[in-house]
């Protein structure tokens, strides 16, 4: 089976100035073409680095997939990088420039000098089209006695190496246009294909040693991750074809559903708040939603998707408590008995907002985000939720760490809002 490695290239990775997605976006691509990729190197701009970092990946890997380091700037070095490491000369192509002209005098620009070397490949090496920039790319199959000549052990697979450019658009262009048929024509022998299986309410920890039975596995692999307040099992398998790959991770999937119930939200690209939306809008009900110390962001998180106007009624932030009394009618008697972080201030301001609204459901939350604000009675961390429907109510009280941050707080009190509604709609048909 075919191996790859992506070659990340910039400064600005390093620092942190810029996510690198586009090695995201090449790894997922990779492995719906059944080509393994066990190594992602991030690399700088720098001429003995890049080098290293090339030859360590040709060692490694059959195919080597580079992004960035293709503009016209003296700090864009792969190509002349590669030319460099395997002692061939750079090859100035005519065709390639005047296409690059050819952009220019349509933006109605005046070409730099600098674009010149956007035209350079190393002698020997194809051009990988660039549809949507200057920028193209380079797809170079390298001749046997060039792999020795850099002290590469002969392979049973080819060596290719595909340069793109970092900007995202522009190589999902060559990907789509070139790279992905010449790769599964020249690798492809099978498919990977994975689903993720959304939990909330369980821990990583917990919901691995739940399914450490399937841990093991090999075809497909079950693997734990967490990440937002959240984690998910994602079953990944490979076959021949994708419904061949299907076929064999249904059991496990359907093992996993079973025995998760509830805790099992949804799949692959689902979030609570979507999941919410799907469900408040398959079941024809409305939500209005009252905010304190999360401050808007169950709303956000609701109404950042196009037809949330269906099921969202009306969403307010009450953060001080005259909001609270005047617009929901929460009983001053109870703010002062016992405060806006309560459980009466929580049921008063999910009954207040659903009267308001005229709507199927009231949620509200209210809480101390901090880092200041606590008290030994009241710390930081201490939220409730209040869910209320015509003639009923329910409540939870979620102590969060106080040791997060304040956005993680109200992240993850959204979180426990939403889910307290789901689960709601899944209890009460």
């Amino acid at each position: 089976m075919a191996t790859a490695e992506i070659l990340s290239i910039g400064t600005e990775l390093l620092l942190g100035q810029i996510v690198d997605t586009n090695a995201q976006f090449i790894a997922s691509e990779l492995a719906k073409l059944g080509i393994n990729c066990y190594f992602r190197t991030t690399v700088g701009d720098n001429k003995e680095r890049i080098k290293d970092a090339f030859l360590s990946a040709l060692k490694r890997a059959d195919i080597v997939i580079t992004t960035g380091g293709l503009g016209p700037t003296a700090d864009d070095l792969t190509t002349e990088c590669i030319a460099d490491l395997f002692e061939v000369p750079l090859y100035f192509d005519e065709e390639v420039f005047a296409h690059i002209k050819k952009l220019f005098a349509s933006f109605r620009y005046n070409m730099p000098e600098s674009n010149r070397k956007q035209a350079l490949r190393p002698e020997g090496a194809s051009i990988l089209p660039n549809p949507a920039g200057t920028a193209p790319g380079v797809l170079w199959q390298i001749p046997e006695n060039l792999c020795t000549r850099i002290g590469l052990i002969k392979s049973k697979l080819p060596r290719t190496i595909l340069t793109f450019p970092g900007v995202p658009r522009e190589l999902k262009a060559m990907w789509q246009e070139t790279a992905f048929g010449y790769l599964s024509k020249t690798y492809a022998t099978g498919t990977f294909w994975s689903r993720d299986l959304k939990h909330y309410g369980i821990g990583e920890s917990a919901l691995a040693e739940k399914y450490a039975h399937l841990l093991n596995l090999e075809n497909p692999t079950v693997a734990p991750y967490a990440g937002n307040w959240e984690c998910r099992l994602r079953v990944t398998t490979r076959g021949e074809t994708e419904e061949q790959a299907k076929l064999l991770a249904a059991p496990v999937i359907e093992e996993i559903v079973t025995n998760s119930g509830t805790l099992c939200y949804g799949f692959d690209d689902d979030t609570l708040d979507s999941v919410l939306g799907d469900m408040l809008s398959q079941r024809h009900l409305t939500l209005a939603v009252a905010e304190s110390c999360t401050g808007g962001l169950v709303s956000e998180r609701l109404t950042d998707r196009p037809g949330s106007s269906e099921y969202i009624k009306l969403n307010v932030v009450t953060y001080a408590n005259e909001a609270k009394s005047k617009i929901l009618g929460v009983e001053e008697k109870v703010l002062a008995a016992h405060g806006a972080v309560s459980a009466e201030c929580a049921e008063q301001m999910a009954i207040g907002i659903r009267k308001l609204a005229q709507a199927d459901l009231g949620l509200s939350v209210t809480g101390i985000a901090g880092p200041g604000g606590g008290t030994e009675e009241k710390p930081v961390g201490l939220t409730f939720i209040g869910l209320a429907w015509e003639g009923g109510y329910e409540g939870k009280q979620v102590n969060l760490p106080s040791r997060h941050a304040r956005k993680d707080m109200r992240l993850r009190a959204s979180n426990e809002a939403l889910n307290l509604v789901r689960l709601h709609l899944l209890n009460h048909k």
